[in-house]
């Protein structure tokens, strides 16, 4: 077994005990340490976050769908909604020349910067008085269809060049418009992410290909983690729970531009 694949079971473990303990989507955290940590090329590193991604994601989706916090209106107009971004935001990460390629991580980088501003901002905007959200889910017309749609292509392309956006920028928008529990915004969520990551990640493996054998270290080490973040998320209060999360992605992004000059 080679060096990297060595390192690959320990990264998988933590990083599975980071999205066990902080909900923070596998694109936010796989694809940079994978890019940073084992030096994986950038185009690999996106494709082996999203197929990871794939497989965590299969596991919340069925639970989700099990326990009826997936409102399906809602997720099927999200979800379709990004499928043609996703494709044409992973293609992209192969039809670029390469001087365009070597800008892609620094896409990334201020994507996850983006995030975590967003979420500080969520944060901070919290302890005030609540405030009415306009929409409803299962009424939405079309000028909030409209809207949905031109936000998710621009999500999809996002998710296509960086496999980041999916699910922090959808939860925003949803905590944001829609009169939404929390529970049907995060199943609901997770739902939107499969559908749009099993055409972005396909894309990526009929361009690019995946290795399989770091994808299977990294898997390998992943339950143990996720388990044991699980639980330790009964034990850290809420609002330092949401300001690690915003510093993990906040450390990818920089760690992701240091390691691209």
């Amino acid at each position: 077994m080679t060096a990297d694949l060595l390192i690959a079971v320990p990264l998988g473990f933590v990083l599975g005990f980071f999205i066990g303990l902080t909900g923070v989507g596998g694109g936010a955290l796989v694809a940079p340490a994978l890019y940073v940590i084992l030096g994986v090329p950038y185009g690999q590193a996106v494709t082996l976050s999203l197929v990871y991604s794939l497989f965590t994601k299969v596991v919340g989706a069925v639970q989700h769908i099990r326990q009826g916090t997936v409102l399906w209106r809602i997720t099927w107009l999200y979800g379709l909604a990004g499928i043609p971004g996703a494709i044409v935001g992973s293609q992209l990460v192969y039809w670029v020349g390469e001087e365009t390629r070597r800008l892609l991580p620094y896409v990334m980088g201020g994507v996850l910067l983006l995030i975590s501003a967003l979420l500080l901002l969520e944060i901070a905007m919290r302890p005030s008085a609540p405030r009415e959200r306009p929409f409803s889910p299962a009424r939405i017309g079309w000028a909030g269809g409209l809207a949905i749609v031109g936000f998710q292509l621009g999500v999809g392309v996002l998710l296509g060049l960086t496999s980041v956006g999916a699910g922090s920028l959808v939860v925003l928008s949803m905590f944001l418009l829609f009169r939404m529990s929390a529970r049907e915004i995060v199943g609901s969520n997770i739902v939107i992410a499969l559908i749009m990551v099993i055409p972005a990640g396909l894309t990526h493996y009929l361009a690019g290909g995946v290795d399989w054998r770091l994808l299977a270290a990294l898997m390998l080490g992943s339950p143990g983690g996720v388990v044991l973040g699980s639980r330790a998320v009964l034990t850290v209060p809420e609002r330092p729970l949401k300001l690690a999360i915003v510093v993990l992605i906040a450390a990818g992004a920089v760690a992701t531009v240091t390691r691209s000059r």
